[in-house]
This record gives structure tokens, sequence and C-alpha cells, in this order.
């Protein structure tokens, strides 16, 4: 596994059902809720944001940005970035 894990419960949680009912803390709100992370890339990370009152994923990776309704193209997309730093790991090792 190339990533890690932050918030195993909400993580499971939105593989099988919504996560709208998810509390934030204040700080959530205002930056994310972070759910896994990159092993290789610190920079690459997926989130549960509140947009407006919806609650949506974000998969961030350095100075980019990318919102999902669901789960799947969130995690979709999060997973060919992982490729992408392993590749470029692979590449300078």
């Amino acid at each position: 596994m190339n990533y890690r894990i932050i918030n195993k419960q909400v993580f499971e949680q939105a593989q099988v059902r919504s996560v709208s009912d998810v509390v934030f803390t204040e700080e959530e709100l205002e930056n994310g809720m972070k759910l896994a992370v990159s092993k290789k890339d610190p920079t690459l990370a997926l989130f549960l944001v509140d947009v407006d009152g919806q609650k949506k994923f974000d998969v961030r990776w350095d100075d980019s940005s990318e919102v999902f309704n669901g789960w799947y193209s969130a995690w979709d997309n999060f997973v060919w970035c992982l490729s992408v730093v392993d590749t470029e790991n692979n590449k300078e090792a």
C-alpha cells in the first residue's frame, strides 16, 4: 500500500455509504478532513470537504485541487496520482 489512511472510520464509510452525516470540526470545515495521504509524496492527499453544505471529495497535490461529488471518481483520481508519484520516484532511483 503506497498510501496511509488518516481517518479510517470516514474512509471506510465513504466506500459503502453516504458521508453526509459526517460532522466536521471548525478546522475541518475550513480546510477539509484528510482521509488518506501518499507515503512517497505528502503533498498528495484525499480530503472530505464541505462545499455549500454538501460533502465532496477533494484530491490535492502540490498546488492543484480537484473536487469530486462521488467517492469512486475521487478514489480513481487519487490512485492515478499515486501511480504517477510511484513512476516519478522510480525514475529518480
